[in-house]
């Protein structure tokens, strides 16, 4: 029975909500995590960073590990900013070629790693699949203080595309979790099943609101009872 969990993730995991503009926000003290460890009676420590992708995330797993920090179950979760891009270089000049944050080639190297050293310090790792972006606030949050048309341009025109490259990075977690029997919890599903999902989300269309952390709260009480422990 898991009785301690460390999560090394993003805002998504730290609980962050924002009023639709990404450089103002809050975090909330219900958040998913702390919502549903509090019911299960279960340790969290949270090491999650807003704005973190698989490189700063790495970081903060050797930090917290070389801190003495531990735990039964490493919730590992990043993706969505490892996809994006410096939407103010974009806007500068749009027909040049601009690298993620994190490309999807070094995102599987280091999830693998972090897999790696979760394992190697006892600690069973667990994935997480991203909530999905809604694509038109998305799109227009990152377009605050850019250039609209040259945004519109690098992405051809296609506002989707946004969210069609964000999901390339969850199914590769998800490739990644087969590949090395890692355990996963499909929080991406359970959004898409909703009738709308952009109701559980923020208007900057990548943070859950209030109702969508509840909503994942749920989840996370009904599926970490069903972890089993590697160690």
């Amino acid at each position: 029975m898991v009785s301690s969990i460390i999560a090394w993730g993003d805002s998504i995991l730290k609980g962050v909500v924002s009023g639709g503009d990404s450089k103002r926000f809050d975090i909330t003290e219900n958040d998913s995590l702390s919502q549903a460890c509090k019911s299960l009676g279960i340790e969290l420590t949270n090491k999650s960073v807003f704005g973190s992708w698989m490189t700063k995330t790495r970081r903060t797993q050797d930090r917290s590990l070389r801190n003495g920090v531990t735990a039964q179950v490493a919730i590992i979760e990043s993706g969505t900013n490892d996809c994006d891009y410096d939407w103010a270089q974009v806007s500068v000049n749009p027909d040049a070629e601009h690298l993620q944050r994190c490309p999807l080639e070094e995102f599987r190297k280091l999830l693998k790693e972090a897999v790696d050293v979760s394992r190697q310090n006892k600690i069973t790792p667990l994935f997480m699949t991203l909530t999905p972006l809604v694509s038109d606030c998305w799109f227009n949050n990152i377009c605050i203080g850019n250039d609209k048309d040259a945004i519109l341009k690098f992405i051809g025109g296609d506002i989707h595309l946004l969210y069609r490259n964000q999901e390339l990075f969850s199914l590769e977690a998800e490739k990644i979790a087969r590949e090395l029997g890692v355990q996963i919890v499909d929080i991406r599903s359970e959004f898409l099943q909703l009738k709308n999902y952009r109701d559980y989300m923020c208007l900057d269309g990548v943070h859950p609101n209030q109702k969508g952390y509840d909503f994942m709260a749920k989840i996370w009480e009904r599926e970490i009872p069903k972890l089993k422990l590697e160690f």
